[in-house]
């Protein structure tokens, strides 16, 4: 079944780190206004000619609290905002060229077409091609059951068993003699991008044992000798399904196989860690078990009796260090004769042999549930990936004994399973189909988030990031909420939802497309010999995280940038490169109608003189297909924010969950108005102040009363530039020529210039600057 609805969204305000976007737009008809703390004399005017609005504020105890007897008149005022608006206006269309990119794509609108994206038909088309992938996992995932259940078939218990084999803690460890101890031959490993650029063997497994278990007991032997044959289809799977990730056979005699073989180096952190947490441990009271058992039955009963919950088996588990009370009468109550564990010594083989009562049914009617979990972390990435690259799911199978003499028994041999990166499931929602503010993501049946742009699983402590405690029981509703409060927001979008499930998984997929320009996609096209040409520019990059082709299969593409592979495939220097053939057609035009702005900035930069004044560091532009150009007006170690536009910098570029903000801001706003932000440079000579600010304005295409927004571009400068403009022109008092009896920079006088969201982007005080100005409205 597939839905929709829709829903009106406050836009969230940027954190306090990244003041809101300031647009210009003159409306001196408003009245009201902000100040800090305690009222004071205030005068403030738009700044306009530029479409920007920003407050120019006023505020010192010279001032009457009435315009009339105001010693700085209204008309003065609003001459600062007009002449600090035009120069900054046209600094702005100056260097970054917006003016020319919108007739660039102006001049093409006759070629063009605007269509209405269809969110049933998209959310309908993204859940079939993630039930196509995640069949595929589950097919490699029965393919180690039926390998497993044969093979123990097949296997003979043999106490006096000798066999070595690659143990994941020992291999390529060597003695003091320089021998590789025991079970722990040579094994080749190499670094492997799919595998998070770690160092594995795609040709063979590796067994991981834990610390207490002795690795050559006859138990472990048996089993990891019969498992020797799931190394064949572990490499079969992989070569049939190339986008599989791991592999592995949980076995219940406690050894882990996992495919591709690995070094797996002990956790000393995590040892210390919890032997730190053991030594603090207080027994502090006694547990009231009698009540606790007798209703842990009951609440089993009433799900029984109403068949409510999973219907799967039933337990109840209670784990003490030693009970003060005989709670035998609970059991001859509720559930008698059972399981109970009175020492340490019961506890691994009373658990495993009550697993296999808990499996008896499923062994009997060959019942083989297929499990999907909760979202979870891989651990290994922390310190090395972003977060969406961390989270997984995992398919998995339990392995039962098929020999006619434990049948009955219901022996469980194990758990066989293959983990699925959350990142690849979104993929399949390509970010250029979804609009600017669109957005898919992913829910379990328990309405848990299984993948969500704004869920924040991290959370950093010192210089580590560390899981947030419960960041996989995240429930929908407490991150898409709608607004129903009273109080007045800067922006609302009205957001249009679709949704619907995967089939033959517990999970459902969502779909978010915005009012407006969402609802439309721009589609061009042009010739591959013109769009070629063009993508060959230095100043050109295509988006690395969405997949124009894909590159993370076949091992010989895995070195390739998307650039790169776009390029191999358009002059089909390799017809096995699969590409995304209607991305690749957007991006080529893109190339065309922004390749003029390369001789433009260029043209720019060889007018400025060493010895002219420092105006704009860079400008940039994306467009909707991913396409990122920039250029330099100074040298490289001059410019004053050097992560911006890089991959450190993910809020600067496109990625697999977002546009640039720099894009989406401008997006939010009419075409032609500039949004702008600040930025806090990093370094040894930080001051802690923001020092940079990037302004940027969105280019619109309209066809057929139909309005998409096809680019965005915009110039990265240093707020003292900006300082000075407004300061220089606040010494202005009228348009006749004389001295101002006052002006800004009068001690008795603060002056600001504020955005629509009231942070400070201009004052007297270089600690405020991005700072909120407190609230409180003037008395009328």
């Amino acid at each position: 079944m597939v839905c929709g609805c829709s829903a009106l969204l406050p836009l969230p305000n940027p954190r306090p780190t990244m003041p809101a976007t300031p647009t210009f737009h003159a409306n001196l008809s408003s009245t009201s206004c902000w100040i800090p703390r305690q009222p004071m004399p205030v005068a403030w005017a738009f700044v306009q000619k530029t479409p920007a609005l920003l407050w120019l504020l006023l505020l010192g105890t010279s001032l009457s609290p009435t315009w009339g007897q105001a010693k700085i008149p209204l008309e003065t005022v609003k001459l600062w905002a007009d002449t600090f608006g035009g120069d900054l206006y046209n600094t702005l269309t100056k260097y970054s060229g917006s003016l020319l990119l919108q007739k660039k794509y102006k001049d093409v609108e006759s070629s063009l077409k605007i269509e209405e994206v269809d969110g049933l038909e998209l959310v309908r088309k993204f859940s079939e091609d993630m039930e196509n992938m995640l069949r595929r996992k589950v097919e490699a995932v029965q393919n180690l059951v039926e390998a497993a259940e044969e093979a123990d078939l097949n296997h003979e218990f043999n106490e006096s068993l000798v066999f070595d084999y690659y143990n994941s803690v020992l291999i390529n460890e060597r003695d003091e003699k320089g021998n590789f101890v025991e079970l722990g031959a040579e094994f080749l490993l190499e670094s492997n991008a799919h595998f998070s650029n770690l160092p594995v063997n795609t040709s063979i497994s590796s067994v991981q044992l834990p610390t207490n278990v002795y690795n050559k007991d006859p138990d472990i032997l048996n089993g990891v000798y019969m498992s020797e044959a799931l190394n064949a289809v572990f490499v079969e799977n992989f070569q049939r399904d190339p986008t599989l990730t791991w592999q592995y056979f949980g076995s219940a005699t406690g050894f882990f196989r996992i495919y591709p073989g690995i070094l797996v180096q002990a956790d000393r952190d995590n040892r210390e860690h919890f032997k730190l947490l053991v030594e603090e441990l207080m027994v502090k009271g006694v547990g009231v078990v009698d009540q606790a058992l007798r209703e842990a039955f009951q609440i089993l009963k009433q799900f029984q009796e109403a068949k409510q919950g999973s219907l799967c088996n039933q337990a109840v588990m209670l784990i003490s260090d030693g009970a003060v009370e005989d709670y035998e009468p609970v059991f001859e109550k509720y559930n008698w004769p059972d399981c109970k564990i009175s020492t340490l010594a019961d506890t691994q083989e009373n658990v495993m042999e009550y697993l296999h009562v808990l499996s008896r049914p499923m062994v009997i009617n060959h019942d083989h549930d297929i499990i999907w979990t909760e979202a979870y972390m891989d651990s290994k990435l922390l310190s090395s990936q972003a977060q969406s690259l961390m989270l997984l799911t995992t398919v998995a199978m339990p392995v039962f004994s098929k020999k006619n003499e434990t049948r009955s028994h219901g022996i469980l041999l194990g758990v066989v399973g293959s983990d699925v990166a959350l990142r690849e499931l979104m993929k399949l929602a390509p970010r250029y189909k979804l609009g600017v503010h669109g957005y898919a993501f992913l829910n379990t049946n328990n309405g848990y988030i299984l993948s969500h742009p704004d869920l924040r699983p991290l959370y950093r402590e010192g210089k580590k990031l560390k899981p947030k405690p419960n960041y996989n029981s995240v429930d929908l509703s407490e991150v898409e909420w709608e607004d129903q409060a009273e109080s007045k927001r800067v922006l609302f979008l009205t957001n249009d939802y679709f949704f619907t499930d995967i089939s033959d998984t517990p999970f459902s997929l969502g779909v978010v497309l915005s009012r407006g320009h969402g609802e439309y996609i721009l589609l061009g096209n042009t010739s591959v010999e013109e769009g070629l040409h063009d993508l060959l520019h230095p100043d050109l990059a295509l988006a690395s995280d969405w997949i124009y082709c894909i590159t993370d299969i076949d091992p010989d593409h895995r070195k390739l940038s998307q650039l790169e592979a776009v390029i191999r495939f358009l002059t089909r220097e390799d017809p096995d490169l699969e590409c995304d053939e209607e991305l690749v057609r957007e991006v080529l035009f893109d190339a065309v109608v922004t390749a003029p702005m390369e001789a433009y900035w260029t043209a720019l930069a060889l007018n400025i003189s060493e010895e002219s004044e420092q105006v704009v560091d860079m400008a940039f532009l994306g467009t909707r297909a991913g396409l990122l150009r920039s250029s330099l007006f100074v040298g490289s170690e001059k410019v004053s924010d050097r992560k911006f536009l890089t991959p450190e910098d993910e809020a600067s570029v496109f990625t697999l969950d977002s546009f640039p903000l720099w894009y989406r801001q401008a997006s939010e706003h009419p075409a032609g108005s500039f949004v702008f932000n600040l930025r806090w440079a990093e370094g040894p000579e930080s001051t802690g102040a923001p020092t940079v600010v990037t302004a940027s304005t969105a280019v619109a295409v309209t066809v057929d009363k139909k309005t998409a927004i096809a680019a965005a571009v915009g110039v990265q400068m240093k707020l003292e530039f900006l300082q000075r403009k407004f300061w220089a022109a606040t010494r202005q008092c009228s348009t006749v020529d004389g001295p101002c009896t006052q002006s800004c920079e009068d001690s008795d006088l603060d002056c600001f210039v504020i955005d629509n969201n009231g942070f400070i982007l201009i004052s007297k005080r270089s600690h405020e600057p991005g700072i909120k100005l407190r609230k409180k409205p003037i008395p009328t």
